[in-house]
C-alpha cells in the first residue's frame, strides 16, 4: 500500500471523526464521499494496491483515498450486489425514475451517447503530456482504471503508437510505467498476433520501446518464433 506514513494517520483521522459520508464495495473497487474543505469524491482500487484516485487537489493516494479504505477495513461498508439485489425487486417504472434521476443530478448524458471512445480519450491525454508534464499522472491512472481492462489488442498497440508519435521521454520514469502498464496487459492476455505487431513496432523503434525486448526476453524463450 503506498501511502506516505503522514497521510495514513490524517486518513485515519478523517474516519474517526466521521468524514467518510459512505464507503461502497463494488466488486473490487470502493467509492465513496469523504468531507474535507469540500465534499471530494474517492475511489479505491483494491486490486492494485489499494491505489486511491480522488477529487482533491492531490488526486492520488491522498488522505480522504485513505479514509476510505479504513471504512472499509473496519467494515464500515456497504455491498454494492445488496443494493443491486434490492433494485431488481422493484417495479421497472420505478427503476426507470431512478435512472433519470441519476443521469438528471449527475450528468450521465455520456453514457447513452457515446461519444467519444476510450482510445480517443487516451489518444487526447497523450496529447497533453508534453504541453504539461502533470498530466501524466492522470494519464497513469486513465490506463489503470478504464483503458486496459476494457481496451481489445489492436487498441493498446495503438496507444503505444501514439506515445511514439507524440515524442515522449520514454527515458522517463512515469513513461516508462506508463508503458509498462500497457506491457503488462497485452503479454497476460498472450494474443500471439498482438504480441507480433508489437515485435514489428519495437523494430521500427527500438531507441523508445528498449523495454519491450526485456518483456520478449522473460516472456519468451525466443520472439523471433513469432515472426510472420
Amino acid at each position: 500500500m503506498n501511502y506516505d506514513p503522514k497521510i495514513i494517520e490524517r486518513g485515519k483521522l478523517y474516519y474517526r471523526n466521521n468524514l467518510v459520508k459512505y464507503c461502497i464495495k463494488y466488486k473490487n473497487f470502493l467509492f465513496g464521499e469523504v468531507v474535507g474543505s469540500d465534499t471530494y469524491k474517492v475511489k479505491v482500487d483494491l486490486d492494485n494496491n489499494y491505489f486511491g484516485l480522488c477529487t482533491c487537489q492531490y488526486k492520488y493516494n491522498c488522505k480522504h483515498a485513505y479514509a476510505l479504505i479504513e471504512a472499509y477495513e473496519n467494515n464500515n461498508y456497504v455491498d454494492a450486489e445488496e443494493i443491486f439485489k434490492e433494485i431488481e425487486d422493484k417495479p421497472k417504472e420505478e427503476i426507470l425514475k431512478i435512472l433519470k434521476n441519476l443521469v438528471v443530478k449527475y450528468y450521465l448524458w455520456d453514457e447513452f451517447l457515446n461519444t467519444d471512445s476510450l482510445l480517443n480519450k487516451a489518444i487526447g491525454l497523450i496529447k497533453l503530456i508534453p504541453l504539461e508534464r502533470k498530466n501524466i499522472y492522470t494519464f497513469k491512472s486513465f490506463l489503470r482504471n478504464q483503458f486496459v481492462k476494457n481496451a481489445d489488442d489492436e487498441e493498446l498497440i495503438k496507444v503505444i503508437d501514439e506515445m511514439i508519435r507524440a515524442d515522449l521521454d520514454f527515458n522517463n520514469s512515469d513513461i516508462i510505467e506508463a508503458l509498462t502498464i500497457i506491457l503488462d496487459e497485452i503479454f497476460r492476455r498472450e494474443n500471439k498476433e498482438a504480441i507480433k505487431k508489437l515485435i514489428n513496432l519495437y523494430r521500427k523503434h527500438k531507441k523508445e520501446l528498449w523495454i519491450v525486448g526485456d518483456y520478449l526476453i522473460e516472456y519468451y524463450d525466443n520472439y523471433f518464433d513469432y515472426e510472420d
